[in-house]
């Protein structure tokens, strides 16, 4: 088993030879028993700015996986433990992996030979994931490689059944449904703040039904103040971008129209 595999964009960017360094970096270090072990032992690194809390997630519903983000020199670095490297990538851009020690790359669907990265695909199946989970990753990716996958027509429809999936899922299980929503919202946040264009991005979720699914008050005062996504685009952090929103749901304001 490779000690540390380095997948997604900055595999396939290392792979590509694409100029310019990544600002995050996904890593998988091996099987949930060395988890507790690493992050102690990185907490006490002089080179790491920071390490954050531990938190749980489930790739397939099933497969447990636990992960931390560290700050080091720049860049963050989110860092997974779990037992089967196998289950990694829900898309065909984050199934590309450079496999340490062996200095291996893995490429199953030929993701570094495309020339653009203006679309990607589902492979895994998606009725075995969280729906909200899968809509989460949809996000990120579209907004890290600026794609707007309602003009992508394999995207459009994954969107649509992901969206009305999200809007039914109903679960009592606290990471599955509690924990499932904070993470819609933090994936909305940071996808808006990261993209070229925050507000144009905001405004795809919202007539995609991507926000009303699961933050239908959102969604309602976005369609009353279209220029409420202006001033959410220019939020700087997740905690900025909701204390804002929330701000705009209970403005009554926001609904009043102006002479």
């Amino acid at each position: 088993m490779p000690q540390l595999v380095l997948y997604g964009g900055a595999a396939r960017d290392l792979l590509s030879a694409s100029p310019g360094s990544p600002k995050d970096v996904d890593v998988a270090a091996g099987p949930l028993s060395r988890a507790a072990g690493c992050r102690e032992r990185l907490l006490e690194h002089p080179d790491v700015q920071e390490v954050g809390p531990a938190r749980d997630y489930w790739i397939r519903m099933t497969e447990p996986v636990i992960m931390f983000d560290v700050r080091w020199r720049g860049i963050t670095v989110d860092v997974n433990f779990l037992d089967d490297l196998g289950k990694i990538g829900h898309f065909d851009i984050e199934c590309v992996r450079w496999e340490h020690p062996a200095g291996t790359f893995v490429d199953p669907y030929r993701v570094a030979a495309r020339q653009t990265t203006d679309s990607f695909a589902l492979v895994s199946p998606m009725d075995a994931e969280n729906p909200v989970l899968l809509l989460n990753r949809l996000l990120k990716l579209s907004a890290k490689y600026d794609v707007d996958y309602t003009q992508v027509d394999e995207l459009a429809h994954l969107a649509n059944e992901l969206v009305e999936a999200a809007a039914a899922w109903n679960s009592t299980d606290d990471f599955h449904g509690t924990q499932a929503d904070a993470a819609h919202a933090r994936a909305i946040a940071t996808s808006v703040q990261r993209v070229r264009d925050g507000a144009a991005f905001l405004r795809v979720c919202l007539d995609s039904g991507v926000i009303a699914c699961r933050n239908p008050r959102l969604a309602e005062a976005l369609s009353r103040a279209p220029s409420a996504a202006t001033r959410l685009a220019c939020t700087t952090s997740p905690d900025s971008f909701w204390h804002l929103a929330d701000r705009l749901t209970t403005d009554r304001s926001s609904s009043t129209p102006r002479s």
